[in-house]
Protein backbone atom coordinates (compact mmCIF):
# COMPACT_ATOMS: atom_id res chain seq x y z
CA UNK A 1 0.00 0.00 0.00
CA UNK A 2 1.42 3.43 -0.56
CA UNK A 3 2.04 5.70 2.28
CA UNK A 4 -0.10 8.76 3.00
CA UNK A 5 1.35 12.00 4.43
CA UNK A 6 0.79 16.27 4.38
CA UNK A 7 3.20 18.10 1.96
CA UNK A 8 5.94 19.97 2.96
CA UNK A 9 6.40 24.08 2.25
CA UNK A 10 9.15 23.14 -0.05
CA UNK A 11 6.98 20.64 -1.60
CA UNK A 12 3.89 23.17 -1.86
CA UNK A 13 6.41 25.67 -3.47
CA UNK A 14 8.23 23.33 -5.87
CA UNK A 15 4.46 22.57 -7.43
CA UNK A 16 3.89 26.38 -7.41
CA UNK A 17 7.25 26.87 -9.70
CA UNK A 18 6.26 24.03 -11.68
CA UNK A 19 3.41 24.82 -12.48
CA UNK A 20 4.19 28.01 -13.34
CA UNK A 21 6.49 27.05 -15.89
CA UNK A 22 3.48 24.56 -17.71
CA UNK A 23 1.35 27.83 -17.32
CA UNK A 24 3.50 28.88 -20.55
CA UNK A 25 4.40 26.01 -22.12
CA UNK A 26 3.57 21.95 -22.79
CA UNK A 27 6.51 21.52 -24.30
CA UNK A 28 8.24 19.99 -21.16
CA UNK A 29 5.86 17.39 -21.24
CA UNK A 30 6.14 16.11 -25.27
CA UNK A 31 9.21 13.64 -25.83
CA UNK A 32 11.33 14.38 -28.56
CA UNK A 33 10.23 12.12 -31.49
CA UNK A 34 13.30 10.00 -33.62
CA UNK A 35 12.39 7.55 -36.36
CA UNK A 36 8.90 6.38 -36.95
CA UNK A 37 7.48 7.75 -33.87
CA UNK A 38 4.03 7.86 -34.37
CA UNK A 39 3.55 12.09 -34.87
CA UNK A 40 0.05 12.05 -35.43
CA UNK A 41 -0.71 10.79 -31.60
CA UNK A 42 1.85 12.78 -30.06
CA UNK A 43 0.10 15.69 -31.80
CA UNK A 44 -3.53 14.34 -30.82
CA UNK A 45 -1.91 14.48 -26.80
CA UNK A 46 -0.29 18.14 -27.32
CA UNK A 47 -4.09 19.42 -28.60
CA UNK A 48 -5.37 18.36 -25.70
CA UNK A 49 -2.87 19.61 -23.28
CA UNK A 50 -3.00 22.80 -25.39
CA UNK A 51 -6.84 22.09 -24.69
CA UNK A 52 -6.48 22.35 -20.91
CA UNK A 53 -3.92 24.99 -20.82
CA UNK A 54 -6.36 27.52 -22.78
CA UNK A 55 -8.30 27.62 -19.33
CA UNK A 56 -5.24 28.01 -17.25
CA UNK A 57 -7.04 30.83 -15.30
CA UNK A 58 -10.29 28.93 -14.94
CA UNK A 59 -10.62 26.82 -11.59
CA UNK A 60 -13.53 25.10 -12.46
CA UNK A 61 -12.93 24.11 -16.04
CA UNK A 62 -9.58 22.93 -14.61
CA UNK A 63 -11.80 20.68 -12.24
CA UNK A 64 -13.78 18.82 -14.92
CA UNK A 65 -10.71 18.30 -17.11
CA UNK A 66 -8.79 16.65 -13.98
CA UNK A 67 -11.51 14.47 -14.03
CA UNK A 68 -12.02 12.97 -17.59
CA UNK A 69 -10.21 12.25 -20.96
CA UNK A 70 -6.80 10.90 -20.66
CA UNK A 71 -3.86 10.86 -17.91
CA UNK A 72 -1.56 13.27 -18.84
CA UNK A 73 -4.15 15.94 -19.51
CA UNK A 74 -5.79 14.99 -16.44
CA UNK A 75 -2.49 15.33 -14.25
CA UNK A 76 -1.99 18.37 -16.18
CA UNK A 77 -5.15 19.97 -15.43
CA UNK A 78 -4.74 19.29 -11.48
CA UNK A 79 -1.64 20.65 -11.90
CA UNK A 80 -2.86 23.89 -13.09
CA UNK A 81 -5.50 23.94 -10.59
CA UNK A 82 -3.63 23.31 -7.77
CA UNK A 83 -1.50 27.25 -9.24
CA UNK A 84 -4.68 28.64 -8.84
CA UNK A 85 -5.50 27.25 -5.15
CA UNK A 86 -2.22 26.24 -3.46
CA UNK A 87 -3.88 24.49 -0.34
CA UNK A 88 -2.11 22.06 1.03
CA UNK A 89 -2.50 18.91 -0.79
CA UNK A 90 -1.92 14.94 0.49
CA UNK A 91 1.24 13.61 -1.00
CA UNK A 92 1.70 9.80 -1.75
CA UNK A 93 5.34 7.89 -2.15
CA UNK A 94 5.29 4.75 -4.05
CA UNK A 95 8.07 2.70 -4.71
CA UNK A 96 9.99 1.84 -7.88
CA UNK A 97 12.83 -0.06 -9.29
CA UNK A 98 15.11 2.63 -8.51
CA UNK A 99 13.61 3.96 -5.21
CA UNK A 100 11.30 5.34 -3.68
CA UNK A 101 8.98 8.42 -5.82
CA UNK A 102 6.30 10.62 -4.70
CA UNK A 103 4.33 13.05 -5.65
CA UNK A 104 1.00 14.69 -4.82
CA UNK A 105 -2.31 13.75 -5.59
CA UNK A 106 -3.85 16.45 -7.45
CA UNK A 107 -6.64 15.12 -9.96
CA UNK A 108 -7.90 11.61 -10.78
CA UNK A 109 -5.30 10.44 -12.85
CA UNK A 110 -3.27 7.39 -12.31
CA UNK A 111 -0.18 7.69 -10.32
CA UNK A 112 2.71 7.83 -12.98
CA UNK A 113 0.90 10.70 -14.86
CA UNK A 114 0.83 12.94 -11.81
CA UNK A 115 4.83 11.91 -11.33
CA UNK A 116 5.32 12.73 -15.10
CA UNK A 117 3.61 16.03 -14.75
CA UNK A 118 4.64 17.18 -11.27
CA UNK A 119 8.21 16.42 -12.10
CA UNK A 120 8.63 17.13 -15.69
CA UNK A 121 11.95 18.47 -15.34
CA UNK A 122 13.15 15.08 -14.69
CA UNK A 123 13.29 13.71 -18.10
CA UNK A 124 12.98 9.89 -16.08
CA UNK A 125 9.90 10.96 -14.34
CA UNK A 126 8.09 12.00 -17.36
CA UNK A 127 8.97 8.68 -18.91
CA UNK A 128 6.32 7.31 -16.06
CA UNK A 129 3.68 9.24 -17.69
CA UNK A 130 4.70 7.11 -21.27
CA UNK A 131 5.18 3.37 -19.74
CA UNK A 132 1.49 2.71 -20.91
CA UNK A 133 2.00 3.84 -24.23
CA UNK A 134 5.31 1.83 -23.96
CA UNK A 135 3.31 -1.04 -23.39
CA UNK A 136 1.46 -0.43 -26.82
CA UNK A 137 4.33 -1.04 -28.63
CA UNK A 138 6.51 2.35 -28.86
CA UNK A 139 10.22 2.89 -27.35
CA UNK A 140 10.79 5.53 -25.00
CA UNK A 141 14.65 6.78 -23.50
CA UNK A 142 15.47 8.96 -20.71
CA UNK A 143 18.96 10.89 -20.99
CA UNK A 144 19.82 13.41 -18.72
CA UNK A 145 18.24 16.12 -20.40
CA UNK A 146 15.64 15.11 -23.22
CA UNK A 147 13.42 12.09 -23.11
CA UNK A 148 12.94 10.57 -26.87
CA UNK A 149 10.96 8.47 -28.49
CA UNK A 150 11.85 6.16 -31.38
CA UNK A 151 8.71 4.35 -32.22
CA UNK A 152 8.95 1.00 -32.70
CA UNK A 153 12.44 1.02 -33.15
CA UNK A 154 14.53 -0.68 -30.01
CA UNK A 155 17.59 1.98 -31.57
CA UNK A 156 18.40 3.92 -28.45
CA UNK A 157 19.45 7.61 -29.55
CA UNK A 158 23.47 8.08 -29.56
CA UNK A 159 22.86 10.73 -26.51
CA UNK A 160 21.61 7.87 -24.58
CA UNK A 161 23.85 5.12 -25.76
CA UNK A 162 26.94 7.65 -24.80
CA UNK A 163 25.89 7.97 -21.41
CA UNK A 164 25.21 4.57 -20.48
CA UNK A 165 28.27 3.98 -21.81
CA UNK A 166 30.29 6.44 -20.11
CA UNK A 167 28.58 5.59 -16.45
CA UNK A 168 28.80 1.49 -16.43
CA UNK A 169 29.35 0.49 -13.03
CA UNK A 170 31.79 -1.97 -14.44
CA UNK A 171 35.64 -1.39 -16.04
CA UNK A 172 34.76 -3.03 -19.10
CA UNK A 173 36.99 -3.33 -22.59
CA UNK A 174 35.20 -2.84 -26.00
CA UNK A 175 36.53 -5.71 -28.21
CA UNK A 176 35.89 -3.62 -31.54
CA UNK A 177 34.82 -6.50 -33.76
CA UNK A 178 31.95 -7.99 -31.75
CA UNK A 179 30.66 -4.90 -30.15
CA UNK A 180 31.35 -6.85 -26.79
CA UNK A 181 32.65 -4.78 -23.80
CA UNK A 182 34.15 -7.53 -21.85
CA UNK A 183 35.99 -7.05 -17.78
CA UNK A 184 39.90 -7.34 -17.82
CA UNK A 185 39.75 -10.71 -17.28
CA UNK A 186 37.29 -12.01 -19.94
CA UNK A 187 38.97 -9.24 -22.28
CA UNK A 188 42.58 -11.22 -21.72
CA UNK A 189 40.96 -14.49 -22.82
CA UNK A 190 40.61 -16.01 -18.95
CA UNK A 191 37.81 -18.68 -19.06
CA UNK A 192 35.91 -17.74 -16.30
CA UNK A 193 32.09 -17.82 -15.37
CA UNK A 194 30.25 -14.50 -16.48
CA UNK A 195 27.02 -12.76 -16.75
CA UNK A 196 25.75 -11.34 -20.01
CA UNK A 197 23.63 -8.98 -20.76
CA UNK A 198 22.70 -7.92 -24.58
CA UNK A 199 21.63 -4.84 -25.68
CA UNK A 200 20.36 -5.43 -29.24
CA UNK A 201 18.83 -2.32 -30.16
CA UNK A 202 22.23 -0.64 -29.26
CA UNK A 203 23.82 -3.51 -31.06
CA UNK A 204 26.09 -3.85 -27.87
CA UNK A 205 26.55 -7.08 -25.38
CA UNK A 206 28.39 -6.85 -21.63
CA UNK A 207 30.05 -9.36 -20.06
CA UNK A 208 31.53 -9.34 -16.35
CA UNK A 209 33.12 -12.66 -14.74
CA UNK A 210 32.35 -13.58 -11.32
CA UNK A 211 35.92 -12.10 -9.65
CA UNK A 212 34.52 -8.88 -11.51
CA UNK A 213 30.73 -9.26 -10.19
CA UNK A 214 29.65 -7.20 -7.28
CA UNK A 215 27.06 -8.06 -4.58
CA UNK A 216 26.04 -4.67 -4.99
CA UNK A 217 25.90 -3.40 -8.44
CA UNK A 218 22.99 -4.82 -11.13
CA UNK A 219 24.36 -4.39 -14.53
CA UNK A 220 20.80 -5.03 -15.95
CA UNK A 221 19.72 -1.82 -14.09
CA UNK A 222 22.24 0.07 -14.92
CA UNK A 223 21.80 -0.20 -18.73
CA UNK A 224 17.72 -0.65 -18.50
CA UNK A 225 16.89 2.16 -16.64
CA UNK A 226 15.69 5.48 -18.13
CA UNK A 227 13.89 3.52 -20.92
CA UNK A 228 10.43 2.02 -21.36
CA UNK A 229 10.00 -0.77 -24.34
CA UNK A 230 7.33 -3.21 -25.26
CA UNK A 231 9.00 -5.93 -23.93
CA UNK A 232 11.81 -5.58 -21.35
CA UNK A 233 12.96 -9.35 -21.52
CA UNK A 234 13.46 -8.84 -25.05
CA UNK A 235 15.06 -5.77 -25.16
CA UNK A 236 18.00 -6.70 -22.52
CA UNK A 237 18.61 -10.32 -22.76
CA UNK A 238 19.89 -11.79 -19.50
CA UNK A 239 22.51 -14.89 -19.30
CA UNK A 240 25.06 -16.67 -17.32
CA UNK A 241 27.37 -18.93 -18.56
CA UNK A 242 29.78 -21.41 -16.56
CA UNK A 243 32.69 -20.87 -19.80
CA UNK A 244 34.70 -23.81 -19.18
CA UNK A 245 37.55 -24.24 -22.17
CA UNK A 246 36.68 -27.76 -22.08
CA UNK A 247 39.49 -30.56 -23.70
CA UNK A 248 38.15 -33.78 -22.17
CA UNK A 249 36.27 -34.44 -25.39
CA UNK A 250 32.16 -35.17 -26.03
CA UNK A 251 31.41 -37.52 -23.27
CA UNK A 252 33.21 -34.82 -20.61
CA UNK A 253 30.21 -33.34 -18.39
CA UNK A 254 31.25 -29.35 -19.65
CA UNK A 255 29.37 -30.71 -22.84
CA UNK A 256 26.08 -30.72 -21.94
CA UNK A 257 26.01 -27.41 -19.05
CA UNK A 258 22.51 -26.29 -18.41
CA UNK A 259 21.35 -23.11 -19.49
CA UNK A 260 20.54 -20.25 -16.79
CA UNK A 261 17.17 -21.42 -15.31
CA UNK A 262 14.42 -19.24 -16.36
CA UNK A 263 13.44 -18.54 -12.72
CA UNK A 264 17.17 -17.06 -11.66
CA UNK A 265 16.96 -15.25 -14.65
CA UNK A 266 13.45 -14.04 -13.63
CA UNK A 267 14.61 -13.28 -10.15
CA UNK A 268 17.55 -10.99 -11.23
CA UNK A 269 15.17 -8.99 -13.67
CA UNK A 270 13.23 -8.64 -11.06
CA UNK A 271 16.30 -6.97 -8.61
CA UNK A 272 16.15 -9.85 -6.58
CA UNK A 273 19.62 -10.85 -7.22
CA UNK A 274 22.83 -8.83 -7.61
CA UNK A 275 25.31 -9.80 -10.26
CA UNK A 276 27.57 -11.71 -8.39
CA UNK A 277 24.78 -13.39 -6.32
CA UNK A 278 23.01 -14.32 -9.52
CA UNK A 279 26.30 -16.22 -10.79
CA UNK A 280 26.50 -18.22 -7.63
CA UNK A 281 23.28 -18.99 -7.84
CA UNK A 282 23.27 -20.34 -11.12
CA UNK A 283 26.59 -21.96 -10.40
CA UNK A 284 25.09 -23.63 -7.33
CA UNK A 285 21.98 -25.18 -9.19
CA UNK A 286 24.20 -26.91 -11.87
CA UNK A 287 27.32 -27.94 -9.68
CA UNK A 288 25.47 -30.75 -8.23
CA UNK A 289 25.17 -32.24 -12.08
CA UNK A 290 28.55 -31.40 -12.47
CA UNK A 291 30.43 -32.80 -9.79
CA UNK A 292 27.99 -36.12 -9.76
CA UNK A 293 30.34 -37.49 -12.89
CA UNK A 294 31.54 -40.80 -12.33
CA UNK A 295 34.31 -39.66 -14.92
CA UNK A 296 37.56 -38.43 -13.94
CA UNK A 297 37.48 -34.65 -14.78
CA UNK A 298 40.31 -32.42 -13.65
CA UNK A 299 39.58 -28.45 -13.98
CA UNK A 300 42.27 -25.66 -13.22
CA UNK A 301 41.36 -22.29 -13.72
CA UNK A 302 38.81 -22.67 -15.96
CA UNK A 303 40.12 -25.05 -18.27
CA UNK A 304 38.65 -28.90 -17.88
CA UNK A 305 41.30 -31.55 -18.90
CA UNK A 306 39.35 -34.58 -18.51
CA UNK A 307 41.38 -37.71 -17.25
CA UNK A 308 44.52 -36.47 -18.69
CA UNK A 309 46.52 -36.00 -15.06
CA UNK A 310 50.17 -34.95 -16.83
CA UNK A 311 48.50 -31.83 -18.90
CA UNK A 312 46.70 -30.82 -15.68
CA UNK A 313 49.90 -31.06 -12.97
CA UNK A 314 51.50 -29.00 -16.05
CA UNK A 315 48.95 -26.38 -16.12
CA UNK A 316 49.82 -25.97 -11.83
CA UNK A 317 53.17 -25.07 -12.38
CA UNK A 318 54.55 -26.85 -9.68
CA UNK A 319 57.37 -27.57 -8.15
CA UNK A 320 59.21 -31.40 -8.02
CA UNK A 321 57.80 -32.09 -4.84
CA UNK A 322 54.60 -30.65 -5.42
CA UNK A 323 54.56 -32.61 -8.56
CA UNK A 324 55.60 -36.08 -6.65
CA UNK A 325 52.65 -35.67 -3.90
CA UNK A 326 50.12 -34.30 -6.67
CA UNK A 327 50.86 -37.42 -8.91
CA UNK A 328 50.49 -39.95 -5.10
CA UNK A 329 47.44 -37.63 -4.79
CA UNK A 330 45.50 -38.07 -7.76
CA UNK A 331 46.90 -41.05 -9.50
CA UNK A 332 43.75 -43.37 -8.49
CA UNK A 333 41.52 -40.20 -8.44
CA UNK A 334 38.16 -40.64 -9.87
CA UNK A 335 35.21 -38.01 -10.21
CA UNK A 336 35.23 -34.06 -10.22
CA UNK A 337 38.27 -32.31 -9.04
CA UNK A 338 38.19 -28.39 -9.76
CA UNK A 339 40.36 -25.63 -8.78
CA UNK A 340 39.42 -21.74 -9.09
CA UNK A 341 43.28 -20.71 -9.92
CA UNK A 342 45.83 -23.31 -11.63
CA UNK A 343 47.90 -23.42 -8.69
CA UNK A 344 49.95 -26.33 -7.37
CA UNK A 345 49.74 -25.27 -3.35
CA UNK A 346 45.78 -24.78 -4.29
CA UNK A 347 45.94 -28.22 -4.94
CA UNK A 348 47.28 -29.21 -2.12
CA UNK A 349 45.70 -27.59 0.50
CA UNK A 350 42.32 -29.01 -1.35
CA UNK A 351 43.78 -32.45 -0.96
CA UNK A 352 45.56 -32.44 1.71
CA UNK A 353 42.79 -33.43 4.97
CA UNK A 354 42.09 -36.58 3.05
CA UNK A 355 45.16 -37.52 1.71
CA UNK A 356 47.70 -36.12 3.95
CA UNK A 357 49.05 -39.56 4.57
CA UNK A 358 49.76 -40.38 0.13
CA UNK A 359 50.96 -36.80 0.20
CA UNK A 360 54.10 -37.25 3.19
CA UNK A 361 54.87 -40.37 1.56
CA UNK A 362 55.71 -39.19 -1.56
CA UNK A 363 57.91 -36.92 -0.21
CA UNK A 364 59.45 -38.54 2.84
CA UNK A 365 59.55 -42.29 4.41
CA UNK A 366 61.09 -40.67 7.84
CA UNK A 367 58.04 -41.54 10.10
CA UNK A 368 59.46 -39.05 12.38
CA UNK A 369 59.83 -36.07 9.71
CA UNK A 370 56.41 -36.93 8.60
CA UNK A 371 55.11 -36.75 12.04
CA UNK A 372 56.37 -33.61 12.64
CA UNK A 373 55.27 -31.93 9.79
CA UNK A 374 51.46 -33.20 10.78
CA UNK A 375 51.97 -30.55 13.44
CA UNK A 376 53.38 -27.79 11.33
CA UNK A 377 50.12 -28.05 8.82
CA UNK A 378 47.87 -28.32 12.09
CA UNK A 379 49.43 -24.99 14.03
CA UNK A 380 49.63 -22.79 10.13
CA UNK A 381 46.57 -24.47 8.07
CA UNK A 382 46.83 -23.22 4.84
CA UNK A 383 50.29 -23.13 4.26
CA UNK A 384 50.63 -27.03 3.22
CA UNK A 385 52.79 -26.22 0.51
CA UNK A 386 55.26 -24.25 2.39
CA UNK A 387 55.73 -27.15 4.57
CA UNK A 388 56.39 -29.27 2.03
CA UNK A 389 58.83 -27.86 0.82
CA UNK A 390 60.93 -27.56 4.13
CA UNK A 391 59.90 -31.28 4.34
CA UNK A 392 61.51 -31.72 0.67
CA UNK A 393 64.50 -29.72 2.19
CA UNK A 394 64.70 -31.66 5.11
CA UNK A 395 64.31 -34.51 3.36
CA UNK A 396 67.13 -34.06 0.71
CA UNK A 397 70.02 -32.60 3.65
CA UNK A 398 69.59 -36.06 5.27
CA UNK A 399 69.71 -37.50 1.89
CA UNK A 400 72.93 -35.99 1.05
CA UNK A 401 74.24 -36.59 4.75
CA UNK A 402 73.52 -40.10 5.12
CA UNK A 403 75.88 -40.91 2.09
CA UNK A 404 78.40 -39.29 3.86
CA UNK A 405 81.04 -41.24 6.99
CA UNK A 406 80.25 -41.20 10.29
CA UNK A 407 82.77 -40.53 13.23
CA UNK A 408 83.00 -41.09 16.65
CA UNK A 409 85.78 -39.58 18.17
CA UNK A 410 87.15 -36.59 16.37
CA UNK A 411 89.90 -34.45 17.00
CA UNK A 412 88.45 -30.44 18.11
CA UNK A 413 89.91 -29.44 15.02
CA UNK A 414 88.44 -32.15 12.91
CA UNK A 415 85.46 -32.29 14.41
CA UNK A 416 85.19 -28.57 13.35
CA UNK A 417 86.32 -28.81 9.85
CA UNK A 418 83.75 -32.05 9.32
CA UNK A 419 80.98 -29.61 10.62
CA UNK A 420 81.34 -26.78 8.41
CA UNK A 421 82.07 -29.19 5.12
CA UNK A 422 78.63 -31.21 5.96
CA UNK A 423 76.85 -27.97 6.77
CA UNK A 424 78.12 -26.59 3.54
CA UNK A 425 76.80 -29.99 1.49
CA UNK A 426 73.10 -28.90 2.93
CA UNK A 427 73.75 -25.06 3.19
CA UNK A 428 76.35 -24.24 0.67
CA UNK A 429 78.49 -20.99 0.80
CA UNK A 430 75.97 -18.62 2.94
CA UNK A 431 75.34 -21.73 5.48
CA UNK A 432 78.67 -22.73 5.84
CA UNK A 433 80.17 -19.15 6.17
CA UNK A 434 77.43 -18.56 9.21
CA UNK A 435 78.43 -21.79 10.88
CA UNK A 436 82.16 -20.71 10.71
CA UNK A 437 81.57 -17.37 12.46
CA UNK A 438 79.27 -18.59 15.03
CA UNK A 439 81.37 -21.55 16.00
CA UNK A 440 85.43 -19.37 15.60
CA UNK A 441 86.76 -20.32 18.49
CA UNK A 442 89.80 -17.57 20.11
CA UNK A 443 92.82 -19.31 18.97
CA UNK A 444 94.29 -22.77 17.80
CA UNK A 445 94.63 -23.76 13.98
CA UNK A 446 90.35 -23.53 13.51
CA UNK A 447 90.86 -20.28 12.80
CA UNK A 448 93.45 -20.37 10.33
CA UNK A 449 91.23 -23.66 8.73
CA UNK A 450 88.11 -20.74 9.28
CA UNK A 451 90.31 -18.09 6.90
CA UNK A 452 90.97 -20.71 4.36
CA UNK A 453 87.25 -21.32 3.87
CA UNK A 454 86.27 -18.57 3.55
CA UNK A 455 89.00 -18.11 1.05
CA UNK A 456 87.53 -20.53 -1.09
CA UNK A 457 83.77 -18.84 -0.34
CA UNK A 458 85.14 -15.71 -1.90
CA UNK A 459 84.05 -14.25 1.43
CA UNK A 460 88.04 -13.73 2.77
CA UNK A 461 88.25 -10.18 2.25
CA UNK A 462 84.92 -9.02 4.46
CA UNK A 463 86.12 -10.45 7.15
CA UNK A 464 89.99 -10.53 6.91
CA UNK A 465 90.06 -7.95 10.25
CA UNK A 466 89.25 -10.93 12.13
CA UNK A 467 92.49 -12.75 11.63
CA UNK A 468 96.13 -12.19 12.31
CA UNK A 469 98.36 -12.20 9.25
CA UNK A 470 100.05 -15.33 10.84
CA UNK A 471 96.35 -16.89 10.90
CA UNK A 472 95.86 -15.23 7.21
CA UNK A 473 99.15 -17.15 6.19
CA UNK A 474 98.43 -20.39 6.97
CA UNK A 475 95.13 -19.93 5.45
CA UNK A 476 95.99 -19.12 2.22
CA UNK A 477 98.23 -22.62 2.27
CA UNK A 478 95.39 -24.73 2.88
CA UNK A 479 93.11 -23.22 0.94
CA UNK A 480 93.58 -25.55 -2.10
CA UNK A 481 92.90 -28.81 0.44
CA UNK A 482 89.56 -26.98 1.31
CA UNK A 483 88.26 -26.68 -2.33
CA UNK A 484 89.54 -30.85 -2.95
CA UNK A 485 87.30 -31.59 0.60
CA UNK A 486 84.05 -29.38 -0.81
CA UNK A 487 84.57 -30.50 -4.11
CA UNK A 488 84.35 -34.23 -3.12
CA UNK A 489 82.29 -36.60 -3.93
CA UNK A 490 80.56 -38.56 -1.38
CA UNK A 491 82.74 -41.39 -1.36
CA UNK A 492 86.04 -39.41 -1.80
CA UNK A 493 84.75 -37.52 1.17
CA UNK A 494 86.86 -39.42 3.79
CA UNK A 495 89.89 -39.29 1.64
CA UNK A 496 89.54 -35.55 0.85
CA UNK A 497 89.62 -34.68 4.89
CA UNK A 498 92.28 -36.83 5.86
CA UNK A 499 94.56 -34.35 3.39
CA UNK A 500 93.23 -31.42 4.54
CA UNK A 501 93.81 -32.03 8.02
CA UNK A 502 97.69 -33.78 7.14
CA UNK A 503 98.13 -31.01 5.58
CA UNK A 504 97.38 -28.38 8.18
CA UNK A 505 99.38 -30.61 10.59
CA UNK A 506 96.32 -32.62 12.16
CA UNK A 507 98.36 -35.95 11.74
CA UNK A 508 96.23 -37.97 14.37
CA UNK A 509 92.85 -36.87 14.12
CA UNK A 510 91.16 -39.31 15.06
CA UNK A 511 89.77 -40.71 11.81
CA UNK A 512 89.07 -44.39 9.96
CA UNK A 513 87.36 -45.10 6.53
CA UNK A 514 84.43 -46.26 8.10
CA UNK A 515 81.12 -46.73 5.63
CA UNK A 516 78.61 -44.43 4.70
CA UNK A 517 76.44 -43.82 7.91
CA UNK A 518 78.37 -45.74 10.35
Amino acid sequence: MPRVRRASGVREHDLVARARVLRESVDALIPRLQGDAPRDRFDRLRADLEEVRSDRDDAKRLEKWSKRGDALPRAYAGLLQYYLDPSTPNVVAFPLPGGEVSYAVLSRSTREAEVAVQQSDDPERLLLGYVDWARRGLHFFATRRVLWCTGRSPEPPTEFVNEKLSDLPYRLTPDGANRRYLCVHLAGGEPRMFLEVDWPGAHRTFRVCRRCAKEERHLLSHLSEGSANPDPTAAFPVDAQLNVRCEGGPECVHARVPPLPRKLRERYEYGRLSDAALLDAYRDEIRPGIESTRRTTLVAGGVCYGSRLPAFLDALHPTPVERRALERALGGFTGYFELDEAAASRALERLWPNHAEEILAAITDDQAEARRALQEARDAPGRIAEILKRLQKRSEEREVLEALPRYDRLAAEAAWVDRVARTFRVQREAGAERAILQTLPREGKERGLAYAFLLAFGRANAHAWQFTPTEQEFGQSLVGAVRNLLDAPAAGYHAALDGLLRTAGVADWGGTSPAPGL
